[in-house]
């Protein structure tokens, strides 16, 4: 680690442990709830209290056990040292230095057959997820121990008296079979160049094969950690200055003598050969990873996502079948609209002129033809990166009000094209509907034009950033009906 990871991981690391970690199963012993001092003495009981200061044992260690962490794992690049006559086989595309590079980046952020969790930018990613894959890539404290007797001891005399032997034999004596243990700092500080920085990680939701133990600041594994190798099936890649994509599958080897494994959409698992690769892998879903660049070059996680499947050949990605309803988005005409983005909004004149007609109905026309989200696909429906949102309030008689949240990108599963969201709330249930991505455009501009006075002074035209859409250009008019 350089010196910005390392105080990064520190100021991650006292975080974590004011925050308390609640939501982790929480590891400590009665025994450990009942001693609250830093430095621990072995067995404080009240007749202990009473030997003499010869008697008492002696305070145990808490110095840093290495880890090599800078040696190891995520901080190390490993594909130029690999044997390529011993990889397993890449059906879908030829090799290069690049390919093989970004394979082993897909594998540093990857702990199972399935993608960590579907996202566009970090930002919009399960921090729990990310949290565990994390946990899965930290380098074990290099603590050996045995069981001698129904007791934990150290393997040789360097950390016999230590704090963390100690822990271990408290969790044995009550039936926890713990097994690697890792520092809090290392597994922030791979977080951070797994996934970046500007997250405050807080640990409120289950890991299920950790303990963690605030007071110690480690995790420890549950009973035996199972090592996997992922393998990811590349199809393409694309390499700009500031990021990098990737288009893939992921298999598995659990032997080196035997086929890879891939398990299918329908949850089947095959193994994938010369002959029987394009048979099994037609039609299965292909995911995105897309990387930023950091500014020591190394790439840091920004997205996994469906683009498609693969075609009958596998030669080619094709677009699944859009999972929209006929059902389309069905307002009556409000009495007043106001539009907010942050903590600025604007009022619409509804009355205005607007491309030969009012704006009042030039809204319910573009807002009418946007289509429902199948439910089935409502979950996976990503909120683009970097992502305006806007509220749309419509006003009726007496105190009805219907609420828009409007965002400027989004996708669809298994599309690789973005779409505008528009998302409807009744209660808990949330209803998604999407326009095409130029209707972006249109919605905008119609609100700069019948805006009553100026829209925020940081957005002139909209309080939308269009920065995501360079290239593209408005229409000045929109069919009608």
């Amino acid at each position: 680690m350089n010196k910005k990871q390392q105080v990064v991981a520190l100021t991650l690391a006292i975080t974590l442990l004011l925050s308390g970690c609640s939501g982790l199963t929480i590891g400590s012993s009665e025994k450990q709830e009942q001693d609250t001092q830093q430095s621990l003495n072995v067995g404080q009981s009240t007749a202990q209290e009473e030997k003499t200061e010869e008697e008492q044992e002696e305070p145990l260690s808490n110095e840093k056990i290495p880890t090599e962490m800078e040696s190891q794992g995520v901080f190390v690049a490993h594909y130029q040292d690999w044997d390529r006559e011993s990889l397993p086989s890449q059906y879908l595309m030829e090799m290069d230095d690049t390919a093989l590079m970004l394979i082993e980046q897909v594998q540093n952020v990857t702990a199972d057959t399935q993608p960590v969790d579907l996202f566009d930018g970090i930002e919009h990613a399960s921090m729990n997820s990310l949290l565990r894959v994390a946990l899965d890539k930290t380098p074990a404290i290099d603590l050996e121990v045995e069981v001698v007797d129904g007791r934990i001891e150290a393997v040789g005399e360097n950390y016999a008296n230590h704090v963390l032997t100690k822990l271990l034999q408290n969790e044995l004596e009550e039936g926890r079979d713990l097994r690697e243990i890792y520092y809090q700092e290392d597994v922030t500080a791979v977080y951070s160049q797994l996934f970046g920085e500007g997250r405050t990680l807080s640990f409120q939701d289950l890991c299920p094969n950790y303990y963690y133990y605030a007071r110690e600041g480690v995790f420890a594994h549950k009973g035996e950690k199972t090592e996997r190798f992922i393998w990811p099936m590349l199809v393409g890649y694309t390499d700009s200055k500031v990021s990098m994509t990737v288009d893939l599958l992921l298999t598995e080897r659990v032997d080196e003598t035997q086929p890879l494994l891939y398990t299918k959409a329908d949850g089947t698992q095959v193994e994938l050969s010369a002959e029987n690769y394009v048979e099994e892998l037609a039609g299965e879903p292909v995911y995105r990873y897309t990387f930023d660049k950091a500014q020591d070059g190394h790439l840091i996680l920004d997205g996994v996502r469906c683009v498609g499947v693969l075609n009958n050949s596998c030669t080619d990605i094709v677009d699944q079948e859009e999972p929209l309803e006929n059902d389309t988005l069905s307002l009556e005409a409000p009495e007043k609209v106001t539009v907010t983005s942050g903590e600025e909004s604007a009022s619409i004149d509804l009355q205005a002129e607007y491309e030969g007609t009012t704006a009042l109905y030039y809204l319910l026309d573009l807002l009418g033809d946007a289509q429902k989200v199948e439910d089935s696909a409502k979950e996976e429906t990503l909120i683009g990166r970097g992502a305006a949102a806007l509220t749309m309030d419509l006003d009726y008689t007496g105190e009805e009000q219907v609420q828009l949240k409007v965002y400027s990108q989004s996708y669809l599963p298994g599309i690789a094209q973005s779409y505008l969201l528009i998302q409807t709330a009744e209660g808990n249930d949330v209803q998604n509907y999407v326009l095409p991505q130029d209707d972006y455009f249109l919605l905008t501009d119609w609100m700069h034009r019948a805006a009553h006075g100026s829209l925020p002074s940081a957005a002139p035209r909209c309080p939308w950033d269009t920065s995501a859409f360079q290239g593209a250009s408005p229409r000045s008019s929109r069919p009608r009906k």
